[in-house]
């Protein structure tokens, strides 16, 4: 298993992942990603599918850009499971769609961590309550 990194350091490069997601940094992303990452959007209400490594985490961002003329993920809440390995992030998104509606929505996301501390599968999730299904033990409860 790899050396953990306590969750405040862990949840800082995961929240400045987050902000540069929200600014179509791809590098600030894929920084905190396993070359291999697995993601899963299967469940999202838009933009679904599967994407697999950093080609397709970088295929996923660009392709928002069709749809948004800005969006903004505010990541709230890091919660790290009991067995070291899980974090489910909670946060909101704003932002206006190419059609020039105003969005504002919730998100939940499941990461996976790797022995080398980097995302190997994000599972996005429709609500709090399908990220802890996703959760091993959790004190996210």
């Amino acid at each position: 298993m790899y050396a953990r990194l306590g969750l405040t350091e862990l949840g800082d490069r995961l929240r400045a992942a987050y902000d540069g997601f929200g600014r179509r940094d791809i590098d600030a992303v894929l920084a905190v990603m396993d070359p291999d990452i697995q993601w899963d959007a299967t469940d999202a209400l838009a933009h679904t599918g599967r994407y697999e490594g950093h080609a397709g985490v970088t295929e996923y961002i660009q392709s928002l850009s069709g749809a948004w003329q800005e969006y903004h993920l505010n990541a709230e809440q890091f919660t790290e499971s009991a067995d070291g390995l899980h974090v489910l992030v909670l946060g909101k998104v704003t932002g206006k769609l190419a059609d020039g509606q105003d969005v504002e929505a919730r998100f939940a996301h499941v990461l996976e961590m790797n022995e080398d501390g980097k995302v190997a599968r994000l599972k996005v999730c429709l609500d709090r309550e399908a990220a802890l299904r996703e959760m091993p033990a959790s004190n996210a409860r």
